[in-house]
């Protein structure tokens, strides 16, 4: 099974329509931490944008890497020509579904009719997101908001940190509960996004005006509300699609004015979409 030429189907997330146009989405990090330095014949595996890139030894002779995902089911195969020495896997961005994390295995094979491999190394593919802190334009004026917006103080920010091997991608944040969700008929506003996220920390900037309270539809009653929660939950490629909770307090005159009280990730979704 290992050696066929056919390609095992497994999923991959990817929202590939709606690419991200927000200010910036900074990273602090861009690592891969997978190592191969019990191999004699993988020289060096890294992800690099969206791919997996293999080189391997001149002297090997390899023909095909296979990449055998964590159920053991051929995910992807590379025919090397000769003199060639470098493959890629395309990893971020390519099915419809998640992708399976966990140990894969790389296997290079001089001949699809050769029974036994020349070498094999298993490589680490994860990535675990957290939502660290959800930020106000208006209370953080100073962060790379777009200003040349009107509506630029009703805007949000998300930092997102990856504790993983390799980037996840994030294709969606969905706000339930949000200020601007009030002024509609769902409780809940979401934004398709096509970002990037390494090993580290990226801050992702909004599209639309989370905090909005009035708009031409009309206005939030605030009068009728207290303290509510708002959940941003980022909906990511590779991992768990992590969430972060914020308390709202609405003021109760006409003004309107917002108040955050509080914020932290919620544990009690940190499983939603675990492949």
């Amino acid at each position: 099974m290992l050696v066929s030429i056919g390609l095992s189907t497994a999923a991959l997330a990817g929202c590939t329509s709606n690419s991200s146009t927000s200010p910036s989405n900074n990273s602090t990090e861009d690592s891969s931490g997978l190592d191969t330095e019990d191999s004699d014949v993988f020289a060096n595996v890294e992800m690099n944008g969206k791919n997996l890139e293999v080189e391997v030894t001149g002297e090997s002779a390899t023909e095909f890497i296979n990449l055998v995902d964590p159920n053991g089911e051929l995910f992807d195969q590379s025919r090397l020509e000769e003199d060639d020495t470098e493959a890629s896997f395309e990893i971020l961005g390519r099915y419809e579904d998640d992708l399976p994390t966990g140990e894969y295995e790389l296997i290079a094979l001089k001949s699809l009719e050769s029974e036994d491999p020349l070498d094999s190394t298993t490589i680490s593919i994860d990535a675990e997101c957290r939502i660290t802190d959800v930020f106000w334009a208006a209370e953080n004026p100073d962060m790379d908001w777009d200003k040349n917006s009107p509506v630029w103080d009703e805007y949000a920010a998300v930092v997102i940190e990856n504790k993983g091997t390799i980037p996840s991608l994030l294709t969606e944040l969905q706000w339930k509960g949000a200020p601007a969700a009030k002024l509609g008929r769902d409780d809940t506003v979401s934004y398709h996004h096509e970002i990037r996220l390494p090993p580290g920390e990226t801050t992702v900037y909004s599209f639309g005006q989370i905090y909005q309270t009035s708009g031409a539809g009309g206005s939030v009653d605030c009068s009728r509300l207290g303290t509510e929660p708002m959940t941003v939950t980022a909906v990511v490629q590779v991992g768990p699609d992590p969430s972060y909770t914020q308390q709202i307090e609405y003021g109760d005159d006409q003004s309107c004015d917002l108040t955050i009280v509080k914020g932290s990730p919620t544990d009690s979704d940190s499983t939603s979409g675990e492949n």
